[in-house]
């Protein structure tokens, strides 16, 4: 949502003149930079790399062994 309006604010406002989405757009870049600094961004719970013909499965609530 907030990549939404801050997109809307600097189209609509920067490049079209309209103050309203200006500042939409500049609260919605506050807000996407207090995020940053407030280290709000996701946590990285598993990471491994795949070799060539692995897969991941992800399932959930069915039967994981089934797929393919």
């Amino acid at each position: 949502m907030l990549r939404l309006l801050l997109r809307q604010g600097f189209k609509r406002g920067v490049l079209g003149g309209n103050r309203t989405w200006l500042v939409v757009g500049g609260a919605a870049l506050a807000l996407r930079l207090l995020n940053k600094l407030a280290g709000s961004e996701p946590e990285v719970v598993y990471s491994e790399e795949l070799k060539e013909g692995e897969a991941l499965v992800i399932a959930n609530g069915r039967d994981a062994t089934m797929v393919g």
